[in-house]
């Protein structure tokens, strides 16, 4: 008899030690802050996928950047050499990047007096359209919020809705646990 006692206790103790885990994952799986990130973690995600497919993995551009940095007279051609395979057929993200490319450099470089003069004409040239340009940025910010405040809402509700969902899942799953371990 004491061997049965004692075999039903450690099996109680492996029922409790189990429904322990499946009621912390449960919890977890529900909790609004964790449905969030999960969330927020898949748009990363596809953002990131996204940006490989237009533009290339990063990684792999740095990676050979590196490589070929102690040959630095090598390192525009490896760099024009990677643009030229990642771009082949994409003349608007080869434009992006070389816009991109230019920009890093510019700022690299101390700007020389030629350029800054260039620069102050292209501002003098530029002030007219200036207010413009003001105008139609607020339009489209303007445009943006209804759809934008729309998104967060309904990304709200449906955070709502399964945390409810989730919510009762566990505690029907709960109950049904404390039914079993009372038999």
């Amino acid at each position: 008899m004491g061997e049965a006692t004692e075999d039903l206790r450690r099996d109680i103790e492996d029922t409790r030690s189990a429904m322990s885990g499946t009621l912390e994952a449960i919890g977890d799986r529900v909790s609004p802050g964790r449905i969030m990130e999960r969330r927020r973690n898949r748009a990363v995600l596809w953002v990131r996928d996204t940006r490989y497919r237009v533009m290339g993995r990063a990684d792999e551009l740095t990676s050979r950047m590196g490589d070929g940095a102690h040959q630095a007279g090598q390192a525009p051609q490896a760099v024009a050499e990677t643009m030229r395979e990642r771009t082949q057929g994409s003349p608007l993200v080869a434009g992006g990047i070389a816009f991109g490319v230019g920009m890093l450099v510019g700022s690299i470089f101390p700007a020389s007096q030629t350029e800054r003069r260039l620069g102050e004409q292209a501002m003098r040239a530029t002030e007219p359209i200036k207010g413009e340009l003001q105008d139609a940025g607020r339009q489209v910010a303007e445009n943006l919020k209804e759809p934008v405040r729309e998104a967060v809402e309904d990304v709200k509700q449906t955070a709502q809705e399964s945390a409810q969902q989730v919510k009762g899942s566990a505690q029907s799953s709960a109950a049904q646990v404390r039914e079993d371990a009372k038999r």
